[in-house]
């Protein structure tokens, strides 16, 4: 790992989405950091790719992961896990 790699790692996601918007204008800074407020960091993609559902519990945003017994829904939000099933 290089050092700059090591820097953007330790960067939060409201910095990064800031850099890549290359924004001035104070409203639109305000609406990304809104938006990475609102939603959930996509966890790192593995060899099932990226899914999603709505959690039961609060509404927000369940991702797919898979552990040692198998896969799982894990609430982005409230932290609920749920059995991937039917």
């Amino acid at each position: 790992m290089t050092t700059t790699d090591f820097a953007d790692e330790a960067r939060s996601r409201v910095v990064g989405l800031l850099r890549m918007a290359r924004a001035d204008d104070t409203l639109t800074r305000i609406r990304i950091r809104d938006y990475a407020d609102s939603t959930p960091d996509p966890p790192v993609m593995g060899r099932d790719g990226i899914q999603t559902r709505g959690c039961g519990r609060c509404r927000r945003t369940m991702w797919r992961q898979r552990d040692a017994a198998g896969l799982i829904w894990v609430c982005a939000a409230c932290g609920q896990v749920e059995e991937d099933g039917p």
